[in-house]
């Protein structure tokens, strides 16, 4: 009996120790969501008083401190993990981007008001990629109160990226870029299903044919490379081990053929420029490409499913985009599996296979973490491109090598005279047997 009082006593005593450990957690948790929560918006409040102060300020020194100032505290509740999904993380993306969008008013030059509402786009579509949710799913982590209140801030960042879009689009209108692009779209009838990617495909293969020759002598270069690769994979085969013997007998080779191993990278360089002149034209064009679509993009199967962007919080690429301003993860995967083909067939060089393999996996993954972000319409421009010039690089060279036999030509040929003696060794013998008799 009392081993049954005591047992029991025990069971009652663990009870109590259990529903105290969890009125004290529970206790814990909402303190600190209390904390958190009075400590964003005492940092909202410091943030207002500083962007109040930005706006009314006399002189540019003094604003763009105070600008400065609410710019880091408004980022401190925006882009804190603690606050993500909270009502008071996106007040602060909303505040924040109606501070850059009043800033971006107040410049007196075009470029700065420009970066100032870029800035405030972009602002506003980080709070759309993060908090545009139905308010059932907004519920499961927000009362329903909160839940409607971000639901407002959503709809009203939605009105102002619309207001912003607007206003960057009539700023780019003025550029000659754009207005090359909105010719071609006009001209084909601004067809949302047609004209727009229509245009970006046929500015693509206008700008390759100009870049052809280009594109031929680096493949030319290539080519040449090509043709040695045998000697060199002999030269390393019986080097095995000797570097530097390795690059004496390589550079020979290459002397011997005169062949510039970095021939091939001129002409890239020089293509470099216009392919970013291409970039900022799709670019100035952004806003308008909201209107197009392109097969899947834009079909019964958009905004599906997303992913975050990496190194880039909160940003998402759509599996399938719902127009052509928006990421699109099937073209990306396309664009990395042209990538791949391309590289491959660039590994031309035998001394350095190994590091050849490992960039044709490593440079299409790590472009693909680069334009998983970007709008569609660049990503459309850059796969034709990025097609068309695989489809070059393979027509030159998989073209047959010619009459020549390369490896006959630069294999070491015996000295009649000197038994056993390649005529390079004879020619040296006879350098030194000159010296030996000027010293006498």
């Amino acid at each position: 009996m009392t081993v049954s009082r005591n047992h029991y006593r025990e069971m009652t005593t663990n009870l109590l120790l259990a529903v105290v450990a969890i009125l004290l957690a529970l206790f814990i948790i909402f303190s600190s969501a209390a904390f958190a929560e009075t400590k964003a918006d005492e940092i909202l409040r410091q943030a207002d008083r500083a962007a109040g102060s930005a706006l009314s300020a006399k002189r540019t020194i003094e604003r763009n401190e105070q600008f400065k100032k609410a710019v880091e505290l408004y980022g401190k509740v925006g882009g804190d993990k603690m606050y993500l999904g909270t009502p008071q993380g996106a007040i602060a993306l909303l505040k924040l981007a109606v501070l850059q969008k009043k800033m971006a008013a107040l410049q007196t030059e075009r470029k700065q008001e420009t970066t100032h509402l870029y800035a405030a786009y972009e602002t506003l579509k980080r709070l759309v990629n993060i908090y545009d949710k139905p308010v059932r799913k907004l519920e499961e982590k927000l009362t329903r109160t909160e839940a409607r209140e971000v639901r407002r801030i959503v709809d009203e960042a939605y009105r102002a990226k619309e207001e912003v879009a607007g206003r960057l689009d009539k700023i780019n209108s003025s550029d000659w870029k754009y207005q090359l692009v909105d010719v071609l779209v006009r001209a084909t009838g601004r067809i949302p299903s047609f004209s727009y990617w229509f245009a970006i495909i046929l500015i693509t293969v206008i700008v390759k044919i100009l870049l052809t020759p280009l594109t031929k002598a680096q493949f030319k270069a290539m080519k040449e490379m090509q043709k040695v690769a045998p000697l060199i994979k002999k030269v390393q085969e019986e080097y095995k081990g000797d570097q530097k013997a390795i690059g004496e007998k390589t550079m020979e080779i290459y002397r011997q053929h005169k062949i510039n191993p970095f021939a091939s990278c001129l002409p890239l360089l020089i293509q470099m420029p216009i392919l970013m002149l291409l970039y900022y034209t799709i670019r100035s064009y952004e806003f308008q490409f909201a209107k197009g679509t392109f097969l899947w993009i834009g079909s019964g199967l958009s905004h599906m499913a997303s992913l975050p962007v990496m190194f880039n919080p909160g940003s998402l690429v759509w599996f399938t985009a719902k127009n052509l301003a928006e990421p699109d993860l099937l073209l990306v995967i396309l664009y990395v599996i042209s990538m791949y083909v391309s590289t491959k067939l660039s590994a031309v060089d035998p001394t350095q296979a190994e590091q050849q393999k490992m960039m044709s996996i490593m440079m299409p993954v790590m472009f693909a973490f680069i334009f998983a972000g970007f709008p569609s319409a660049f990503l459309l421009y850059w796969l034709v491109f990025n097609i068309l010039q695989t489809a070059q690089q393979y027509m030159i060279l998989k073209a047959p090598a010619g009459e020549a036999t390369v490896v006959e030509s630069v294999q070491p040929q015996a000295n009649p005279d000197n038994s056993g003696l390649t005529e390079g060794d004879s020619q040296k013998m006879k350098v030194k047997a000159k010296r030996r008799k000027l010293k006498k």
